[in-house]
């Protein structure tokens, strides 16, 4: 990590967070310097082998969460959850009258 009061980059070149307070200077195995935020610094820490450019880092660590059902049943927690909480538990007295 590279210690420095002006960063050249002012937001994480991945998720484009802007907080000063959590944006480090990293340089990367191919000694380029970017700017990450601190959860990108700690993907990139973790990564082996270390990404050699921005690219490649972006390319790794870009948000890789898949919106499609895990299930091909759905999600039975989800499902009693739903259930749980649907407004159709209610009986048909209003409550506000009482």
């Amino acid at each position: 990590m590279i210690e420095s009061d002006k960063l050249a980059v002012r937001s994480c070149v991945v998720c484009g967070m802007s907080d000063a307070r959590g944006l480090v200077a990293t340089r990367l195995e191919g000694g380029e310097t970017t700017t990450l935020c601190g959860s990108h610094q700690l993907a990139y820490n973790r990564s082996r082998p270390r990404p050699r450019d921005v690219a490649e880092l972006v390319a790794r660590t870009k948000n890789r969460r898949d919106r499609t059902r895990r299930s091909p049943d759905g999600d039975e927690l989800g499902a009693q959850l739903s259930a749980a909480f649907a407004g159709d538990r209610r009986q048909s007295v209003d409550r506000r009258g009482m």
